[in-house]
């Protein structure tokens, strides 16, 4: 029987190129956080007003997190634990916060005095699946829309003789396919993310549990600032 290549040629393509996006898909959904910013004075201001300043507004406290963290989704008790991980080496602040942000809507975050890891951090429940499962769901997903819409997207282009209206058809259908291909990869990222931080958090905690003599922080006072 003999191969079609007009025909295969197309196809393995498509394969080739569905395999690619979804081996690289952390690299991609991760693009718009490679960005470099100074935060060098909020850090500053941070330790010397508001770090372990109970007495303050918890409102206060919460914006001054948030301004060091640049972001709006945490608060300044889950801070202060990132940041007393990150000073014994057990985690990496911004990585934790790029995380955190990435997969809150999978994160149930109980706000309270402390932060109890056990407790106040969880993933989501989705119909009593755990993480693992709910990715495989989303990567079977993206796999199953990109190959039907790249099909039709195939079938669209060699098409001959097929009325315009009914090709129109095939392609909003073929990029509503390859958007739900897609929807499924960025959630797919945002819940491994969201495992990632939860599991990264609570193992570095119970390191830092473990340690004789964890490293504290010099707060920065006076003329002789130092950490």
């Amino acid at each position: 029987m003999e191969i079609d290549w007009k025909l295969a040629a197309p196809i393995a393509g498509i394969i080739i190129a569905i395999i690619t996006l979804f081996l690289k898909r952390h690299e991609i959904t991760s693009l718009k956080h490679k960005k470099i910013s100074d935060r060098l004075a909020s850090s500053i201001q941070y330790f010397e007003k508001y770090y372990e300043r109970g007495q303050t507004n918890q409102l206060v406290l919460d914006r001054a997190a948030q301004d060091l963290a640049k972001s709006p989704n945490v608060d300044h008790n889950l801070v202060n634990k990132l940041i007393e991980l990150h000073q014994n080496y057990l985690i990496n602040f911004d990585r934790m916060i790029f995380l955190f942000d990435d997969g809150i809507q999978y994160i149930s975050y109980q706000k309270g005095q402390a932060v109890d890891l056990s407790k106040d951090l969880l993933i989501k429940p989705f119909l009593y699946l755990s993480p693992t499962p709910r990715r495989y769901v989303f990567m079977a997903g993206y796999f199953i829309f990109a190959f039907l819409g790249g099909m039709l997207f195939l079938v669209v282009i060699n098409s001959t003789g097929i009325q315009v209206v009914i090709n129109l058809a095939f392609l909003v259908i073929s990029l509503a396919f390859i958007a739900l291909a897609f929807l499924c990869l960025v959630l797919e990222d945002r819940l491994k993310n969201a495992s990632d931080f939860i599991k990264e958090l609570k193992e570095a905690d119970e390191k830092y549990k473990a340690m004789e003599r964890p490293r504290t922080i010099i707060l920065l006072s006076g003329n002789n600032k130092k950490f």
